[in-house]
Parts: C-alpha cells; structure tokens; sequence
C-alpha cells in the first residue's frame, strides 16, 4: 500500500548542521574561494572608480590620451586579474561540489539498503530514485554554481554600498532608497515560491513512482490491454504537477519586474540628485559615472540573487527530503544480540505466531504453530493471499511478530543478527533477481571469493552448464532483468547462485508460470540436489516438488494445518476440496 508524501521541513540550523560532516573535509577549498571571491569583488569595485577618474583626467581642459592611457591598462589588469581569480574559484568550489554530491549519493544508496522492508511498502521505488538521482543533482548544482555566485553577489553589493558611501554618502542615500524594497520584495515572494515548490516536487515524486512501477510491470499492462486506463492516470498526474509549476511561475514572474523596476526608478534617482550635483559642482562628471558603474554592481547581483533565490528555494526543498532520507531509521540490531552463526541453523519453530501488516487491519497469520527440524524439509501450500509469503518474510525478520514467538536454532529469532541470520537462508523468488552482465555477476553478485572451476561445477550440478557453455561460459551476457532468457532458465541461474553461497537452510518459492516438459524436467533435478543436505523450506506449486518434502502444511486464511498429499494436491493444483 502506498502513502501519500510527507514533507518534513528543517530550519535553516538543522540543514547546515546536517550538511556540515560533508562540507568539513574541503573546509580549506570553500576558505580559500571564499578569499578568491573578496578579491575578485574588490576588482568589481575598483573598475567603476578607475572609469570615472579616466573621465574626470580626460574630459575638459587639459585632456590628453597621454592621461587616458594609464587608466585603460589599470582597467586592463583589473579585467585580468578578476578573470584568474574567478577561474580559480570556481574550479576549487565545482571540485569540491562534486566531490561533495559523490559522497552524498554513496551514502544516500548505502543507507536505502538499510532501511526496513514496510518503508518499501508505503514508498514507491519512483519516490526514492527522484531522491538519490533528481534531488542529488539538484543540491550538485547548489554546491557547485549558485553558493559561490550568491556568496559573490552578496559581498559585491556590501563592498559596492561601502564605496558609494565613501565616494558621496549623500547620493548614496537617495540611490540606495530603494534597495529595501527589494530586498522586502524577495522575502515576501519567497516565502510564497517555496511553499509552490515543495507542492511541484512532491508531484514530480508522483511522477516518477507512477512511470518506475508501470515500465516495470508493462508486460501485463499490455497483456491485460490496461494502456489507456494507465494513460488517463498518468495524465492526471502530469496535470497536477504541471498546475503546481504554473503556480510558482506566476509568482515568481511578479518578482523579476519588480526588481527590473526598481532598478530604473534607481537610476532615474540618481540622474536626477547626481546630474544637478554635477551642475552644481559639488561632484565631479567622474564620481556620476562611478555611480552609474555602482548602480549595475547593485542591480546585475540582485538580479542575480533573484535568480538564485529561485534555485535555493528549490534546492531547499531537494535538501529537505535528502535529510529525511539521511535521517530515517534503519535496521537496529538488539545489544542482547547473538551475532554470527558460526554452524548449521538447528531449526526453525513457529509458535502461536499471530502477525499483521501494517497498513491493514486483518491479521495474515493467525496463531500459527509449526516446526522444522534441521535437516528436513517443509511444503507450505495454500491459495494465493493465504499468508504463505509472510511466513518467510517474518523468518527473515523483514518484519516482526505481534504475538507468538520464533525460534531459530532453539534461540527467539529477536536475539540474533539480522545479516548473520539472513545469510544462513538461500532464497530463490519466483520473480528471479538477475543483474545486467555477465553470468559470473549472477552467480557472485560482486563477491571474488569464488574461483571459476567452483562457480562451473555449481552451474552443472544446477543443470545450466548445457546452456551456458557454448554462449561464453561465465562470460555469457545477461540482459537486464533477464530478458534473454526463458523463466525456466533464469530459475536455474537462482538456484546455481544458491548452491555458490551454499547456505545451510534454503527457502524456495516455485515459479507458478508454465514451463515445457524438458526444462520442468530440469528443474527437478536441480531442486533435488537443492534440498539434499539442507533444512528446506518450499512454498510449493508441483505436486512432483511436494513429494520431496518431509511435511506438508496448507495455509488458508492466514491458518496452519497439517494435510495428506491427495489433499495437498488439490490445494497446489488450485482444484475445490473433496
């Protein structure tokens, strides 16, 4: 069952505080751009003031290009310099930006696998991909683009306030009367733009979830020809985002003419207060120009930190979700705990175990008892929905009891390791996990341990050597998700990769879909040598598997009981009871 988002919003505090153990390891780079950055602002400065003295030696009486000169190669070096120390600083700050979003997605991935199964029940895959791949670059371009020039812009209009002060407060008063108003302007309409956002990524959020759960499962979209009823709902959802982003583009589209505005009537101030000081020579032509100059320092940076604000606003939202992220709880482990299993698991006991789903209310287990002795192996059969699959999600403690206990090798299976208990158990879905690459990626997932004579002898004792052999060997190409081979094949790769592993107890939920004769005949030999030597469990579809097994229970109603195989039978083969 999915739950709609839940947004939850830090302080400003809380986000620099949880962003501050990435920042920290390239404190010297953000200090010195941050020094790189007061420089290239004191150049920014300094070009207005170098116009207007050019202006004031040239212009009039006693004029020459002789007095120009200086001031163009002063100007000159200024333009130079400004250009080495802004190349400078912004390598050092993308450097470390990426560096910073690397570490960041890493540790995004590793803690998502951490989490608890229900937090994948009521989260879509979509939401959780549009956090570690859309919300990460969102903060990427933050770390890298928009912090270093919003850090610019502000010093440049501190640093060109203090010289027009210094230059003429007067005029610097009646050009500055205005800049409150701007800076009002951008809080207001703020606080109005990051309430929009939150509202367009959510959807987008949606989006995502939608288009990861539908391309995931368009084989039986199609097969049921359920195109046009996905298709109405996605375009619900694309239109709930799109009335979100339209309602952010209005407010922010009254902000930008606002400051444009703004600017002009500045100007216009200042043409009218400096031209008359000029006439009245109380100033020089040349400090009205460095004015002039001053007002596009003010102006361009503002429009600037307009432009930012909007990506902060953005990038705050993509920071709030990140921190949930990064702040979710994962899997705790018990201080009482057992840790590693050092032999084979005893057994497995249920008692009176009662268990329900989170996000329902009627019971999937109901005081079910049960017990596996080591060694041995167990058919569980039942109707679809019956609770079959919740007894191997609790064995594997996805989830825990509400009542009742488990018992692992004679111990409450609350006391052991999660991951040193999840190891002992080989599991093999009906929805076989296959990674894009090579067969040898399959069967080790990653792991060097295993040689490749090892890994050749499992695959023929799983009967898939035949097949691989002539198509690479352990070199053969798989497709993602196993889409060049037939689901009788992928199950083999399964069981191969259990018996690399070679775990002591080993949980086997049979493929329901029709195989033809030859591969079934496969699979049996291969199931066979599976439950040879281990404690088994199988949710079992094949009378021809149940035969296997030492004991045989059906699962109705979230109920166990004990039955004959005729009656078993009739349960696997989904027939109505005698």
């Amino acid at each position: 069952m999915r739950v709609a988002e839940t947004q939850r919003h830090f302080t400003a505090k809380q986000i620099v505080r949880g962003f501050l153990p990435y920042l920290r390891p390239y404190k010297s780079s953000f200090i010195i751009a941050g020094i790189l950055i007061v420089g290239s602002m004191i150049m920014d400065v300094a070009k207005p003031i170098v116009v207007g003295k050019a202006v004031d030696a040239t212009v009039g009486p006693g004029g020459t290009f002789e007095r120009l000169f200086p001031y163009c190669l002063s100007f000159l070096g200024l333009i130079v310099a400004e250009f080495v120390l802004n190349t400078t600083k912004s390598y050092l700050v993308q450097a470390a930006g990426q560096k910073i979003t690397h570490k960041l997605r890493v540790d995004l991935f590793a803690r998502v696998t951490h989490f608890p199964v229900p937090y994948y029940d009521k989260n879509p895959v979509g939401r959780i991909l549009t956090r570690i791949v859309n919300d990460i670059k969102t903060l990427g371009e933050v770390f890298t683009a928009s912090m270093a020039v919003l850090a610019l812009d502000i010093i440049l209009i501190l640093g060109t306030v203090f010289a027009m002060v210094w230059l003429d407060a007067k005029l610097a008063v009646w050009v500055l009367a205005t800049f409150p108003i701007v800076l009002l302007s951008i809080h207001l309409f703020g606080r109005f733009l990051a309430s929009a956002y939150r509202q367009a990524r959510a959807k987008l959020s949606e989006i995502n979830a939608f288009l990861g759960e539908n391309i995931g499962a368009i084989a039986t979209i199609q097969r049921l020809g359920a195109q046009e009823g996905r298709l109405r709902k996605f375009e619900r959802i694309v239109d709930e985002h799109f009335k979100a982003q339209m309602h952010s583009l209005r407010v922010y589209a009254n902000l930008y003419p606002i400051t444009n505005t703004l600017n002009g009537v500045a100007m216009t101030t200042l043409l009218l207060v400096g031209g008359n000081a000029v006439l009245d020579k109380t100033i020089s032509l040349g400090v009205l120009v460095t004015f002039i100059g001053y007002i596009r320092n003010l102006f361009i940076p503002v429009r600037d930190l307009v432009e930012k604000y909007n990506q902060l606003l953005s990038a705050r939202v993509s920071t709030e979700r990140v921190l949930s992220l990064l702040h979710e709880p994962v899997e705790m482990e018990p201080l009482s705990s057992i840790g590693d299993i050092e032999k084979e698991i005893v057994g497995v006991d249920f008692r009176d175990v009662t268990f329900t789903y989170p996000s329902r209310t009627a019971p999937a287990l109901k005081n079910v008892t049960l017990s596996l002795p080591s060694g041995q192996s167990l058919a569980i059969v039942g109707p679809t929905g019956s609770g079959k699959s919740t007894i191997i999600r609790l064995l594997l403690r996805f989830y825990d009891t509400d009542s009742g206990q488990i018992l692992v090798g004679g111990k409450p299976i609350e006391d052991w390791d999660r991951r040193s208990l999840r190891t002992q158990f080989g599991v093999v879905h009906q929805e076989i996990y296959l990674l894009q690459g090579t067969l040898r990626d399959n069967l080790t997932l990653g792991s060097r341990l295993y040689p490749d004579p090892y890994l050749i002898e499992q695959c023929q004792r799983a009967q898939f050597w035949e097949f691989a052999k002539d198509r690479g060997g352990l070199d053969m190409a798989i497709h993602e998700g196993g889409a060049n081979l037939s689901i009788g094949q992928k199950q083999l790769i399964a069981f191969a990769r259990i018996l690399v592993f070679d775990p002591p107890v080993l949980i086997l939920d049979e493929a329901t879909a029709s195989i033809d004769r030859i591969a079934e005949q496969k699979l049996m030999e291969a199931t066979r040598t599976l439950l040879e030597g281990r404690t088994s469990i199988v949710i079992a579809h094949r009378l021809s598997t149940i035969e296997y097994c030492d004991q045989i229970i059906e699962i109705r109603d979230g109920k166990a009981g004990t039955f004959s195989k005729e009656r078993s039978e009739q349960v696997a083969n989904h027939r109505p009871a005698l």
